[in-house]
């Protein structure tokens, strides 16, 4: 409506300056016209007349325009001004643009403020109080500024003052009345005031753009904030608009849930660990529910997104949970505030979330179990790289399947475990490559004459840098990865090659035992078919080679490894059942399994030498014998062990008392020609 009246205001000045401007060049063209004949005293009226209405509209129309010019100026005071009473942020910018567009920016002072604590206040006596404390805080910035400052609402508790010519001392000043009004009013209120502050001065020795001053300036009021304590309380609230979802753009949420994406959330838990005080305590925690994908399959993917749903609703209305991602899928991460005293605390914490969550969700959906599984990584330092923080937690989280408990704390040693699976992995086809995998074998002996009539063949990992890596280290990790693979057929290739040397000059021969992998039970043709074309590329009798096949693997792949074992007697070569007695088969099931040769569990000989379990074992091999099959004991490692395996019917031993296991090439040296 204003800008309505002040556009007809111009209009109105526009048409009496136009009129003006007529009845001037009228009263010129009269009075030229009567000096050409004797002019009158009405003449002489009229033109006085004219130029008397002339002065007053002239004066009317500039009065017009000073009041248009007081009504914009007006208008735009109350538009740049907030409700406090000082410039709003648009205001700032334009002051900012204002002393950026002078010949230079030099002597300007730039103060920022942010008031502590003001959610607490909000949340605990409501916004009208909040809104009471930011306006005392402006009563008292306006008191201790200068009239010639600039003193402006940054954002929602957030204040700059901008002083020309300013000095270090005047800005001190500054800094110290306010300081003293902000005492004297705490001392009469309920409802403390806190603030954190920080400045910068453009000088010629420090130059800055008036954008780079405001930078330094709210650069060092986070770190003033870094150092306040109210009331003893951690401030985690003094980065609640780090963490306020409704501040967030769209796109830095997840589609489906709501939270934070896995980058916007990095970006945030860097930031709240910049700014958080020296003693708080935080632990970075992933989550995820246990076999969700049976879930999707079960109730269908709009009742599984659902659940996510839920899940990160619930997560992020938990007090400890400062802010939360999902990563992908059912996979989630949060940053915990977590309680001083211990890390168990923090674990039951945990624990109790995910134990009620868990509940909660299987009596709603009708779950015989559902669980949360959670991986926690305890923050000790604040700048390592939270990539890495989350990575550890998740590592602690992906750990939780293999030793089947529900909440895993990352440590050092699970680090050095990552570390070396991680190095195994990555250098494993290198050290194929460069020969850095020997084989070594360990002879078998009958235990009749004690003479030497086979070896198995084992694998060791001798690095280029001198490191030896153990087989226990390393061939969990290769099974895990498949790359298992390439590393039993690099040993059948070296066993084949080793044999058929000595097949060719003629010398004495005897068995190898080479391990099979349980990966290969699922790739039966890839696996038969590379034997083949060792068997043509290294022609030996087929009597000399033995492959060994676990107790475990033959069990958890029966029907496959029936077919498999089938396909390798049809070949002619013989398989053994290593490790027997570990655990998972019985007697019974020992009538149908097509094995030549069964070999005991080095358990049996290790754990105990008492008489019963002495008993135990000669009567064991007693009815495996009976199965018409070759009796192997390994891990004979005394004579004591010896002795008893002479009064049963075992047929060969194996282990350290004959001999520790050594290169291949040194075998020749233990067969008779």
């Amino acid at each position: 409506m204003k800008n309505r009246y002040t556009i007809f205001l111009l209009h109105l000045s526009i048409a009496i300056i136009a009129f003006i401007c007529v009845t001037q060049v009228y009263a010129l063209i009269q009075f030229h016209d009567a000096s050409g004949a004797e002019a009158g005293g009405s003449t002489y009226s009229q033109f006085r007349f004219i130029q008397a209405v002339t002065f007053l509209l002239s004066a009317a129309a500039i009065a017009i325009l000073f009041s248009r010019e007081e009504i914009n100026r007006g208008i735009k005071q109350k538009a740049y001004t907030d409700i406090t009473g000082i410039m709003n942020k648009h205001a700032c910018f334009e002051q900012m643009n204002i002393l950026d567009c002078n010949e230079s920016t030099a002597n300007v002072g730039f103060a920022m403020f942010d008031l502590n604590n003001l959610k607490k206040v909000n949340d605990f006596y409501g916004h009208e109080e909040g809104d009471k404390l930011i306006q005392s805080f402006v009563v008292l910035l306006r008191q201790a500024a200068d009239r010639k400052y600039f003193l402006g609402r940054f954002g929602g508790d957030e204040f700059i003052a901008i002083i020309e010519n300013c000095t270090e001392s005047i800005m001190e000043a500054f800094m110290e009345r306010l300081r003293n009004s902000v005492q004297t009013f705490n001392e009469g209120c309920s409802i403390q005031l806190s603030y954190a502050c920080g400045y910068a001065i453009s000088t010629q020795e420090h130059y800055y753009l008036m954008d780079e001053l405001l930078k330094e300036a709210d650069k060092k009021m986070y770190e003033h904030k870094k150092k306040i304590k109210s009331k003893g309380l951690l401030e985690t609230e003094q980065v609640s608009k780090i963490l306020d979802l409704e501040r967030r753009n769209p796109l830095e949420k997840d589609a489906l849930t709501g939270m934070l994406n896995l980058d916007t959330f990095v970006s945030v838990v860097g930031s709240v660990l910049k700014n958080s005080v020296q003693n708080a305590r935080y632990a970075i925690v992933c989550s995820d529910i246990y076999n969700f994908r049976y879930i999707n399959d079960f109730c269908g993917h709009e009742e599984a997104d659902n659940m996510l749903k839920r899940f990160s609703a619930d997560l992020s209305n938990q007090s400890a949970c400062l802010a939360c991602c999902r990563i992908h899928s059912d996979n989630f991460a949060f940053l915990a505030d977590m309680p001083q005293n211990s890390d168990e605390e923090g674990v039951d914490l945990i624990r109790q979330w995910n134990t009620e969550f868990s509940y909660m969700m299987s009596h709603n959906h009708n779950f015989d179990r559902l669980i949360v599984k959670s991986g926690i990584y305890f923050i000790t330092d604040p700048n390592e790289p939270v990539q890495l923080m989350i990575n550890n937690a998740d590592c602690a989280r992906k750990y939780t399947k293999a030793t089947y408990q529900n909440i895993f704390v990352y440590s050092k040693d699970l680090s050095e475990a990552i570390r070396k699976r991680a190095e195994i992995i990555h250098s494993f086809q290198r050290g194929l490559e460069e020969k850095e995998f020997q084989v070594y074998v360990q002879p078998k002996v009958l235990c009749s004459d004690k003479s030497i009539c086979g070896a198995e063949a084992l694998i060791r990992w001798l690095r280029q840098d001198g490191n030896f890596i153990y087989p226990d280290e390393f061939i969990p990790v290769l099974e895990q990865t498949g790359d298992i693979l390439d590393l039993d057929f690099y040993v059948y290739e070296k066993v084949f090659s080793y044999l058929h040397e000595r097949y060719q000059a003629g010398k004495a021969l005897i068995p190898i035992s080479v391990n099979v992998s349980r990966i290969h039970l699922t790739k039966a043709g890839e696996f038969i078919s590379y034997v083949q074309e060792l068997q043509k590329r290294y022609p030996i009798p087929t009597s000399c080679i033995v492959f060994e096949l676990t107790e475990s693997a033959y069990i958890q792949e029966i029907d496959t490894a029936h077919l498999f074992i089938e396909q390798l007697r049809d070949l002619h070569y013989k398989v053994s059942m290593d490790d027997f007695g570990s655990g998972y088969s019985s007697l019974k099931s020992l009538q149908t399994m097509p094995f030549d040769e069964i070999k005991f569990d080095q358990t049996f000989l290790r754990e105990s030498v008492e008489q019963k379990d002495h008993s135990l074992l000669v009567q064991l091999i007693q009815l495996v014998k009976k199965l018409n099959v070759t009796i192997v004991c390994e891990g004979v490692e005394t004579s004591d062990n010896v002795n008893l395996l002479e009064q049963t019917e075992c047929d060969v031993m194996q282990g350290y008392y004959y001999s520790k296991p050594f290169p291949l090439s040194k075998l020749d040296t233990c067969v008779m020609e």
